[in-house]
């Protein structure tokens, strides 16, 4: 009988393969005009699961949710940066801008039910964000959806708790009860009901999703309790079927799976409320009404007095209307003030908990909160265009990003639910083959358990909770994220560039000159926050580079208030990204000859709008932002308040929200992995240890919850004040008057490079130049003037004429006056050409 066991598993298992594995048709877009559109089924799954699009055309794809509960309440396209809520039993449209040709995969809030965008065809456009309202489940929806499964659980529990008594008690007491109390036909009655009302949803949503070919968690608990289910139901009718020492029941099993699976849904829905917090608070700003006030008020200030103003609906809210905002009022939309003066709490903008004072010609976010005195203004936007909006947009956007460390998880949760149904067929062949008596009992009661024990939602959930709760703090603290893929990857920043004017410093200086290109600005203080930020980032271990168009001088002594490492002088506006890509060649080469791959980033720090090329070249771009231009998009990090500091507050918000999914993830695997091998039976010979079914339905209902609480755990994370770098004391930050090291100053422009280096160093507080024998930025790591001449290559190099980088014969070059001269860059060759007397000696 073996081999014949053996060989209905094969026969089994080819068909679970083929059935989950196998290409999948799809179904394709209906086409009208200039737009297209389809309606997906939510089901337990995506039907269609594949969907095949033209490029070039916007979508408009209809999700038909027939069904309630957590796992499909959201549809993310990461991609994108879609995450739009579906309500129970309702349809919903969901708008695509056009795309071009690509996979552009789709999946529940959960992570656990997957379908596929496929867009085919060729098309000039661009892959962007798609502008969508920003939504929230409705707390009414989600309150009913709590309520029903406290129902589902208190069936439940009252119908289960007396099975399991008896099942647990009656082998000690059992011959001294009555004998209906024992029978089976007793716990079929009270496990029926749960069963069929208190499981319904899980059987409903894991038969659905088998169907579609993409099960999940759901389906692995659907197969198991069934299997227990009707194998009792047949012991209980008709027991003599069964061999011998195979006729117990497992009632019990499939009522306290089943309510423990209801209880972790209950308490995941109430851990999990938690998670749309920082999107929600902002919503919750937006008033419904507004008080409107004429010219004729404002010019005669009849709009101080109280009673004065008529409420309107924000929809006739308008750019150029007239508004009145009273003192402890919240302001209702992006505005100027004309009339009065305030304190208004921009905290939930900027993060920072002192009020401003607004007066006259300052503009007024909308949100914010107008502390003691009535303010006039006018609307300068409403509705997607107010900073308020934005950040909504940005911060949803970021959440429903991917950030790359689930890529692993993803491709794990995929193909995870077939192969425990392959682990599962074969541990009852396993056990059935050679076990010991009854077989058939161990068989049924080792697969049950393998199904049971098994959660991909633990290895859905891990990335997803920590990202979305990471970057809700990150909007708290005043700092906008716009993807998780920066939030995951700003703890590898090892260098830090900043712009001068309107970064570190106030940047409200006079110009004194403006000559070749550069700007000499007079008594321009650095702002109040730079210094102290400047060294919670060498705390941090990271290296700080200032890019300045000033003078050297000037510079030079903004970075040594500053305590700036390094300064990179007289830089000309359209040199900032050139320079960027440099310093990133230059930390390349450096992780390349130490193999050190850590802290390897090269981040740039800028006013968002001068910046914006010198923002794209960086690893990550950092943008100050002032309450107009939060949605650069050409920086990864918005800081809000425009305090420097809020770069270290990303680098440990990045360290904490990357651990956090390293412990899920690690949670996870390593769950899945010894809760599989105990269910098993593969310690079984060696320490006799088999894991009840029941046992294994408490750990998988638990193991999601603790996901949801360590992720909560974020939300405690101190990114203001403490600094993660060994060897500091706490926030050890110099006084306005303490010393610092002279910074390095290095010329922008090739202009006066000496004949006995590559870079012109020059150093404004001492009398000689630092001729050191420096390679291009050789400021981040000095090597002796020796090594050059020592190295017999070098004798074939030659030297770019504009930033004096050595170059090879392979390098760009460009033939004058009879000569050929070589260049390390586009750039710099277009450079000489603008001017090659002025280069050539």
């Amino acid at each position: 009988m073996m081999w014949v066991y053996i060989g209905i598993a094969l026969v089994f298992s080819a068909a679970i393969l083929w059935y989950f594995f196998s290409p999948q048709k799809g179904a394709h877009t209906s086409v009208s005009g200039n737009k297209q559109s389809i309606e997906v089924d939510v089901h337990g799954g995506y039907s269609p699961s594949l969907i095949h699009a033209q490029a070039g055309t916007p979508l408009t794809i209809t999700f038909d949710r027939q069904e309630a509960g957590e796992c499909t309440s959201h549809v993310v396209f990461a991609d994108l940066g879609i995450d739009a809520h579906l309500p129970g039993h309702r349809k919903t449209s969901v708008n695509l801008p056009a795309l071009p040709a690509g996979d552009y995969p789709f999946a529940c809030g959960m992570n656990m039910v997957h379908g596929m965008l496929r867009v085919t065809g060729s098309a000039d456009v661009q892959l962007q964000k798609a502008d969508t309202d920003v939504q929230v489940a409705d707390s009414q929806e989600r309150d009913a959806e709590i309520r029903a499964l406290k129902k589902k659980f208190i069936v439940g529990a009252l119908f289960t708790i007396p099975v399991s008594f008896i099942a647990m008690f009656g082998m000690i007491w059992g011959h001294s009860w009555p004998q209906w109390i024992m029978s089976p036909w007793l716990q079929a009655v009270l496990i029926t009901p749960v069963m069929f009302y208190t499981g319904w949803d899980i059987h409903r949503i894991g038969w659905n999703a088998i169907l579609h070919r993409a099960p999940e968690m759901n389906a692995l608990i659907t197969v198991g309790t069934t299997a227990a289910y009707l194998f009792s139901v047949l012991a209980t009718i008709a027991p003599q079927i069964l061999p011998e020492g195979s006729r117990d029941v497992y009632f019990d099993t499939v009522g306290v799976v089943l309510t423990l699976v209801i209880l972790g849904s209950l308490l995941e829905s109430r851990a999990r409320a938690g998670t749309g917090d920082a999107i929600a608070a902002l919503m919750k700003l937006r008033p419904d009404t507004a008080v409107s006030i004429s010219e004729e008020e404002l010019e005669d200030g009849s709009w101080k007095l109280p009673m004065t103003g008529t409420q309107i609906s924000m929809d006739a809210v308008q750019p150029g209307t007239l508004l009145k905002v009273p003192g402890g009022h919240t302001v209702p939309t992006d505005g100027r003030i004309l009339r009065g003066s305030a304190h208004v709490d921009e905290s939930i903008i900027t993060g920072e908990s002192r009020p401003v004072e607004r007066t006259e010609g300052d503009s007024l976010t909308g949100g914010t909160l107008v502390l003691d005195a009535p303010l006039a203004m006018e609307v300068t936007a409403t509705g997607k265009d107010t900073v308020l909006s934005q950040i909504m947009q940005l911060v949803s956007s970021a959440q429903a990003s991917k950030a790359p460390v689930q890529a692993l998880a993803d491709k794990v949760a995929r193909i995870f639910v077939p192969v425990v149904f392959l682990i599962a067929l074969w541990t009852f062949t396993a056990w059935l083959s050679f076990g010991p008596q009854p077989q058939l009992t161990y068989a049924l009661t080792t697969a049950v358990t393998v199904l049971i024990i098994a959660c991909p939602c633990a290895l859905g959930l891990a990335t997803p909770l920590s990202v979305t709760a990471g970057i809700g703090i990150g909007a708290k603290n005043g700092i906008l994220v716009a993807s998780s893929e920066a939030l995951e990857s700003a703890r590898h920043i090892g260098t830090v560039v900043f712009d001068k004017t309107g970064t570190i410093s106030e940047g409200k200086a006079e110009v004194l000159s403006v000559s070749d290109g550069t700007v000499t600005y007079a008594d321009d203080p650095i702002k109040p926050t730079s210094r102290a930020a400047i060294a919670q980032l060498k705390a941090l271990g990271i290296r700080t580079i200032m890019l300045s168009g000033d003078k050297a001088e000037t510079a030079a002594s903004v970075a040594k208030e500053a305590g700036i490492d390094t300064v990179i002088a007289e830089v000309k506006p359209d040199g900032k990204a050139y320079w960027i890509s440099q310093i990133q060649k230059q930390v390349s080469e450096e992780n390349h000859h130490s193999s050190r791959r850590e802290n390897q980033l090269v981040a740039m720090v800028g006013d968002g709008i001068n910046d914006a090329p010198a923002l794209a070249q960086a690893d990550l771009g950092f943008a100050m932002g002032t309450g107009t231009d939060i949605a650069m998009k050409s920086a990864d990090v918005t800081l809000m308040t425009g305090d420097l500091a809020g770069v270290a507050r990303m680098i440990r918000l990045s360290r904490s929200t990357m651990r956090n999914i390293h412990e899920n993830l690690g949670f996870a695997f390593v769950y899945n992995i010894v809760g599989l091998v105990i269910a098993t039976g593969l310690l079984y010979p060696l320490t006799g240890w088999l894991l009840s079914p029941m046992i294994a339905g408490a750990a998988m209902a638990l193991s999601s919850v603790s996901l949801v609480v360590n992720a909560n755990r974020l939300r405690s994370v101190r990114i203001d004040t403490r600094i993660d770098a060994p060897n500091t004391a706490q926030d050890q930050l110099p006084s306005k008057h303490s010393e610092h090291s002279e910074p390095r100053v290095i010329l922008g422009t090739a202009q006066n490079i000496p004949d006995d280096t590559h870079l012109s160093t020059h150093d404004t507080h001492r009398s000689t130049h630092d001729h050191e024998g420096e390679n291009m930025f050789n400021f981040l790591k000095k090597k002796p003037a020796a090594a050059a001449t020592s190295n017999p290559a070098a004798e074939h190099a030659l030297t770019d004429p504009i930033c004096g980088m050595t170059v090879t014969t392979d390098a760009t070059s460009y033939e004058y006056d009879g000569k050929i001269y070589h260049f390390c860059s586009d750039h710099c060759l277009a450079t000489f050409k603008e001017n090659p007397k002025q280069y050539v000696k």
